[in-house]
């Protein structure tokens, strides 16, 4: 199957639109006329033809918007189907990011083109009220200074009104004047995704966990790893998770609080009897863990996720990659088993957060196709491509999971020596 990759994403969004608008349009016969109507900036159309350029165009921006939230909150639901069409869902909250605040771009543009008529009409001033409410969402949830200050729990608290936000922009659309309702393939599909963003964000916000039933585990060992770093052995009290090495699920703490969900790669090997996962701290909920949770504590786990597999590619010999906390997936991929040579490199800021270092070395003594570099930055600086010393770099497949700099970094070095894009596979470190 396909992967959508952003690459792909935006342009059919973009392409869909105009060519149903471009439909529409040459068929027009309609008699819609700008009786009176104001713009911001490019004044007054009295008695204009409907089909004026800011009209179109700013039509154009709200369609556009309408559907681009739409889909996001499609992605929002985790539905497996979805998932799968970008590849992960990793790879689709990075898509789900970015689309929000492409939309708020195009929702001021809307603003600051479209005529609105001059009479007054309840939907005027809901829409005024729908995007400042929207711009306000948009900017908690993607500025980084407000995701770093605002808890997780309070910050994704709020950023599920954005459902809310979102009907009150579908309602002003509803009862405001406007060309796509006398467009008929445009209306039908603008609307329609109106329709499936709202029950989208309803099955997220009120029926999800109705219809996701989380698995129920206990902790059945904590050990605190040093350089803020906790291991959890959990134990299932029935059902056990059904995974995939490299894979993620999203764990809820009751005793630490009843309602957050976090997502933490699993670090065990579906082959093994016990879940384990690994935790750095990096932030409010996930600093000194090992002093939070307790030996029996009640866990919950939804999933899996993910797509960050070795499989993917096993026929060439494969270079990992991991920055500090990444290395979590490659603790489950080496016990996959392997036909080619694998060379894990394991990026640390010195060798004292290198806490998995010595049972690392110890497959790497045991398998002759596995082969284990630690690399102390503090000592070596930034690693690079050359540091790597690949001969015929391009043969290889790369896994790669780590800060985003260190994805980047490495990602355009590959390509520059040729590496083909889909020789590069990265897990997204962050989805806040």
């Amino acid at each position: 199957m396909r992967i959508l990759k952003q690459e792909i994403y935006f342009p059919i969004i973009v392409g869909i639109h105009l060519i149903f608008w471009c439909i529409d349009l040459y068929f027009f016969s309609g008699n819609f006329t700008e009786v009176d109507s104001d713009t911001m900036f490019f004044g007054r159309l009295q008695n204009a033809s409907g089909l004026n350029s800011h009209r179109i165009i700013g039509e154009i921006f709200s369609s556009w918007v309408v559907t681009v939230f739409a889909f996001n909150f499609l992605m929002a639901t985790r539905a497996k189907w979805v998932e799968n069409l970008f590849g992960g869902l990793d790879k689709m909250y990075l898509i789900h990011k970015r689309s929000g605040v492409i939309a708020v771009i195009l929702l001021l543009a809307h603003f600051i083109v479209v005529p609105r008529a001059i009479d007054f009409n309840p939907g005027k001033p809901l829409g005024f009220y729908a995007l400042i409410l929207i711009l306000i969402g948009v900017i908690v949830s993607a500025v980084p200074v407000f995701k770093k200050k605002i808890p997780y729990h309070k910050w994704i608290n709020f950023h599920k009104l954005m459902g809310v936000f979102y009907t009150l922009g579908v309602i002003h659309g509803f009862m405001v004047d406007s060309l796509i309702k006398q467009l008929p393939i445009t209306r039908i599909y603008v609307f329609s995704m109106a329709m499936i963003g709202i029950l989208a964000w309803v099955y997220k916000a009120f029926l999800f966990d109705l219809f996701n039933k989380k698995l129920n585990y206990a902790v059945k060992q904590v050990k605190n790893l040093g350089n803020n770093i906790t291991e959890l052995e959990l134990v299932a009290q029935n059902k056990s998770l059904n995974f995939k090495a490299g894979q993620f699920a999203f764990f809820t703490f009751p005793s630490i609080n009843k309602r957050e969900q976090h997502p933490f790669t699993i670090s065990s090997h579906p082959h093994q009897k016990n879940l384990k996962i690994t935790i750095k701290g990096l932030g409010d909920y996930t600093d000194n863990f090992a002093n939070k949770v307790n030996i029996n504590d009640d866990v919950f786990v939804e999933g899996p996720y993910g797509k960050f597999s070795s499989g993917y590619s096993k026929e060439k010999e494969q270079v990992w990659i991991a920055g500090g906390i990444g290395i979590t997936p490659f603790l489950a991929l080496i016990n996959d088993y392997y036909t080619n040579k694998v060379v894990l490199y394991w990026c640390v800021n010195n060798e004292s957060e290198a806490v998995y270092k010595t049972p690392l070395e110890t497959i790497a003594k045991s398998n002759p196709l596995f082969e284990f570099i630690l690399w102390n930055s503090e000592k070596r600086g930034h690693i690079t491509v050359d540091d790597l010393s690949i001969r015929d770099p391009e043969k290889r497949a790369y896994l790669i999971c780590g800060p985003k700099a260190l994805k980047e970094n490495i990602t355009k070095q590959l390509k520059q020596e040729g590496v083909k894009q889909s020789s590069i596979y990265d897990e997204e470190f962050t989805f806040r």
